[in-house]
């Protein structure tokens, strides 16, 4: 690979880990996993997962996809996939090989 390619790629790299997305990102995950009720949420939908009718079932979900830290961090995670996604087709398309 281009060398000056491969510098780019830290910097991306760099960038990423100093934005405040990720930042923010890893700030609501702790603050997830500190919340007590939704450990009770996540335990409690573990154990009756299997049964996607069941209505505790719908009203844990609902719980939880709308409280307002999933919420956001949920956000985060896939505008930040699809600026991974992104990055990954700019990448591949500067270092498609074809031929022999």
């Amino acid at each position: 690979m281009d060398n000056n390619l491969i510098i780019k790629i830290d910097e991306l790299i760099n960038i990423f880990e100093e934005s405040n997305e990720i930042k923010r990102l890893i700030e609501l995950k702790e603050n997830i996993y500190k919340d007590e009720t939704i450990k009770k949420d996540i335990n409690t939908f573990n154990n009756i997962k299997d049964n996607p009718y069941n209505s505790e079932l719908v009203e844990i979900r609902k719980r939880l996809l709308n409280n307002p830290d999933i919420k956001e961090y949920k956000q985060i995670e896939n505008e930040l996939l699809l600026l991974t996604l992104s990055i990954n087709q700019k990448l591949n398309s500067l270092t498609d090989k074809k031929g022999c």
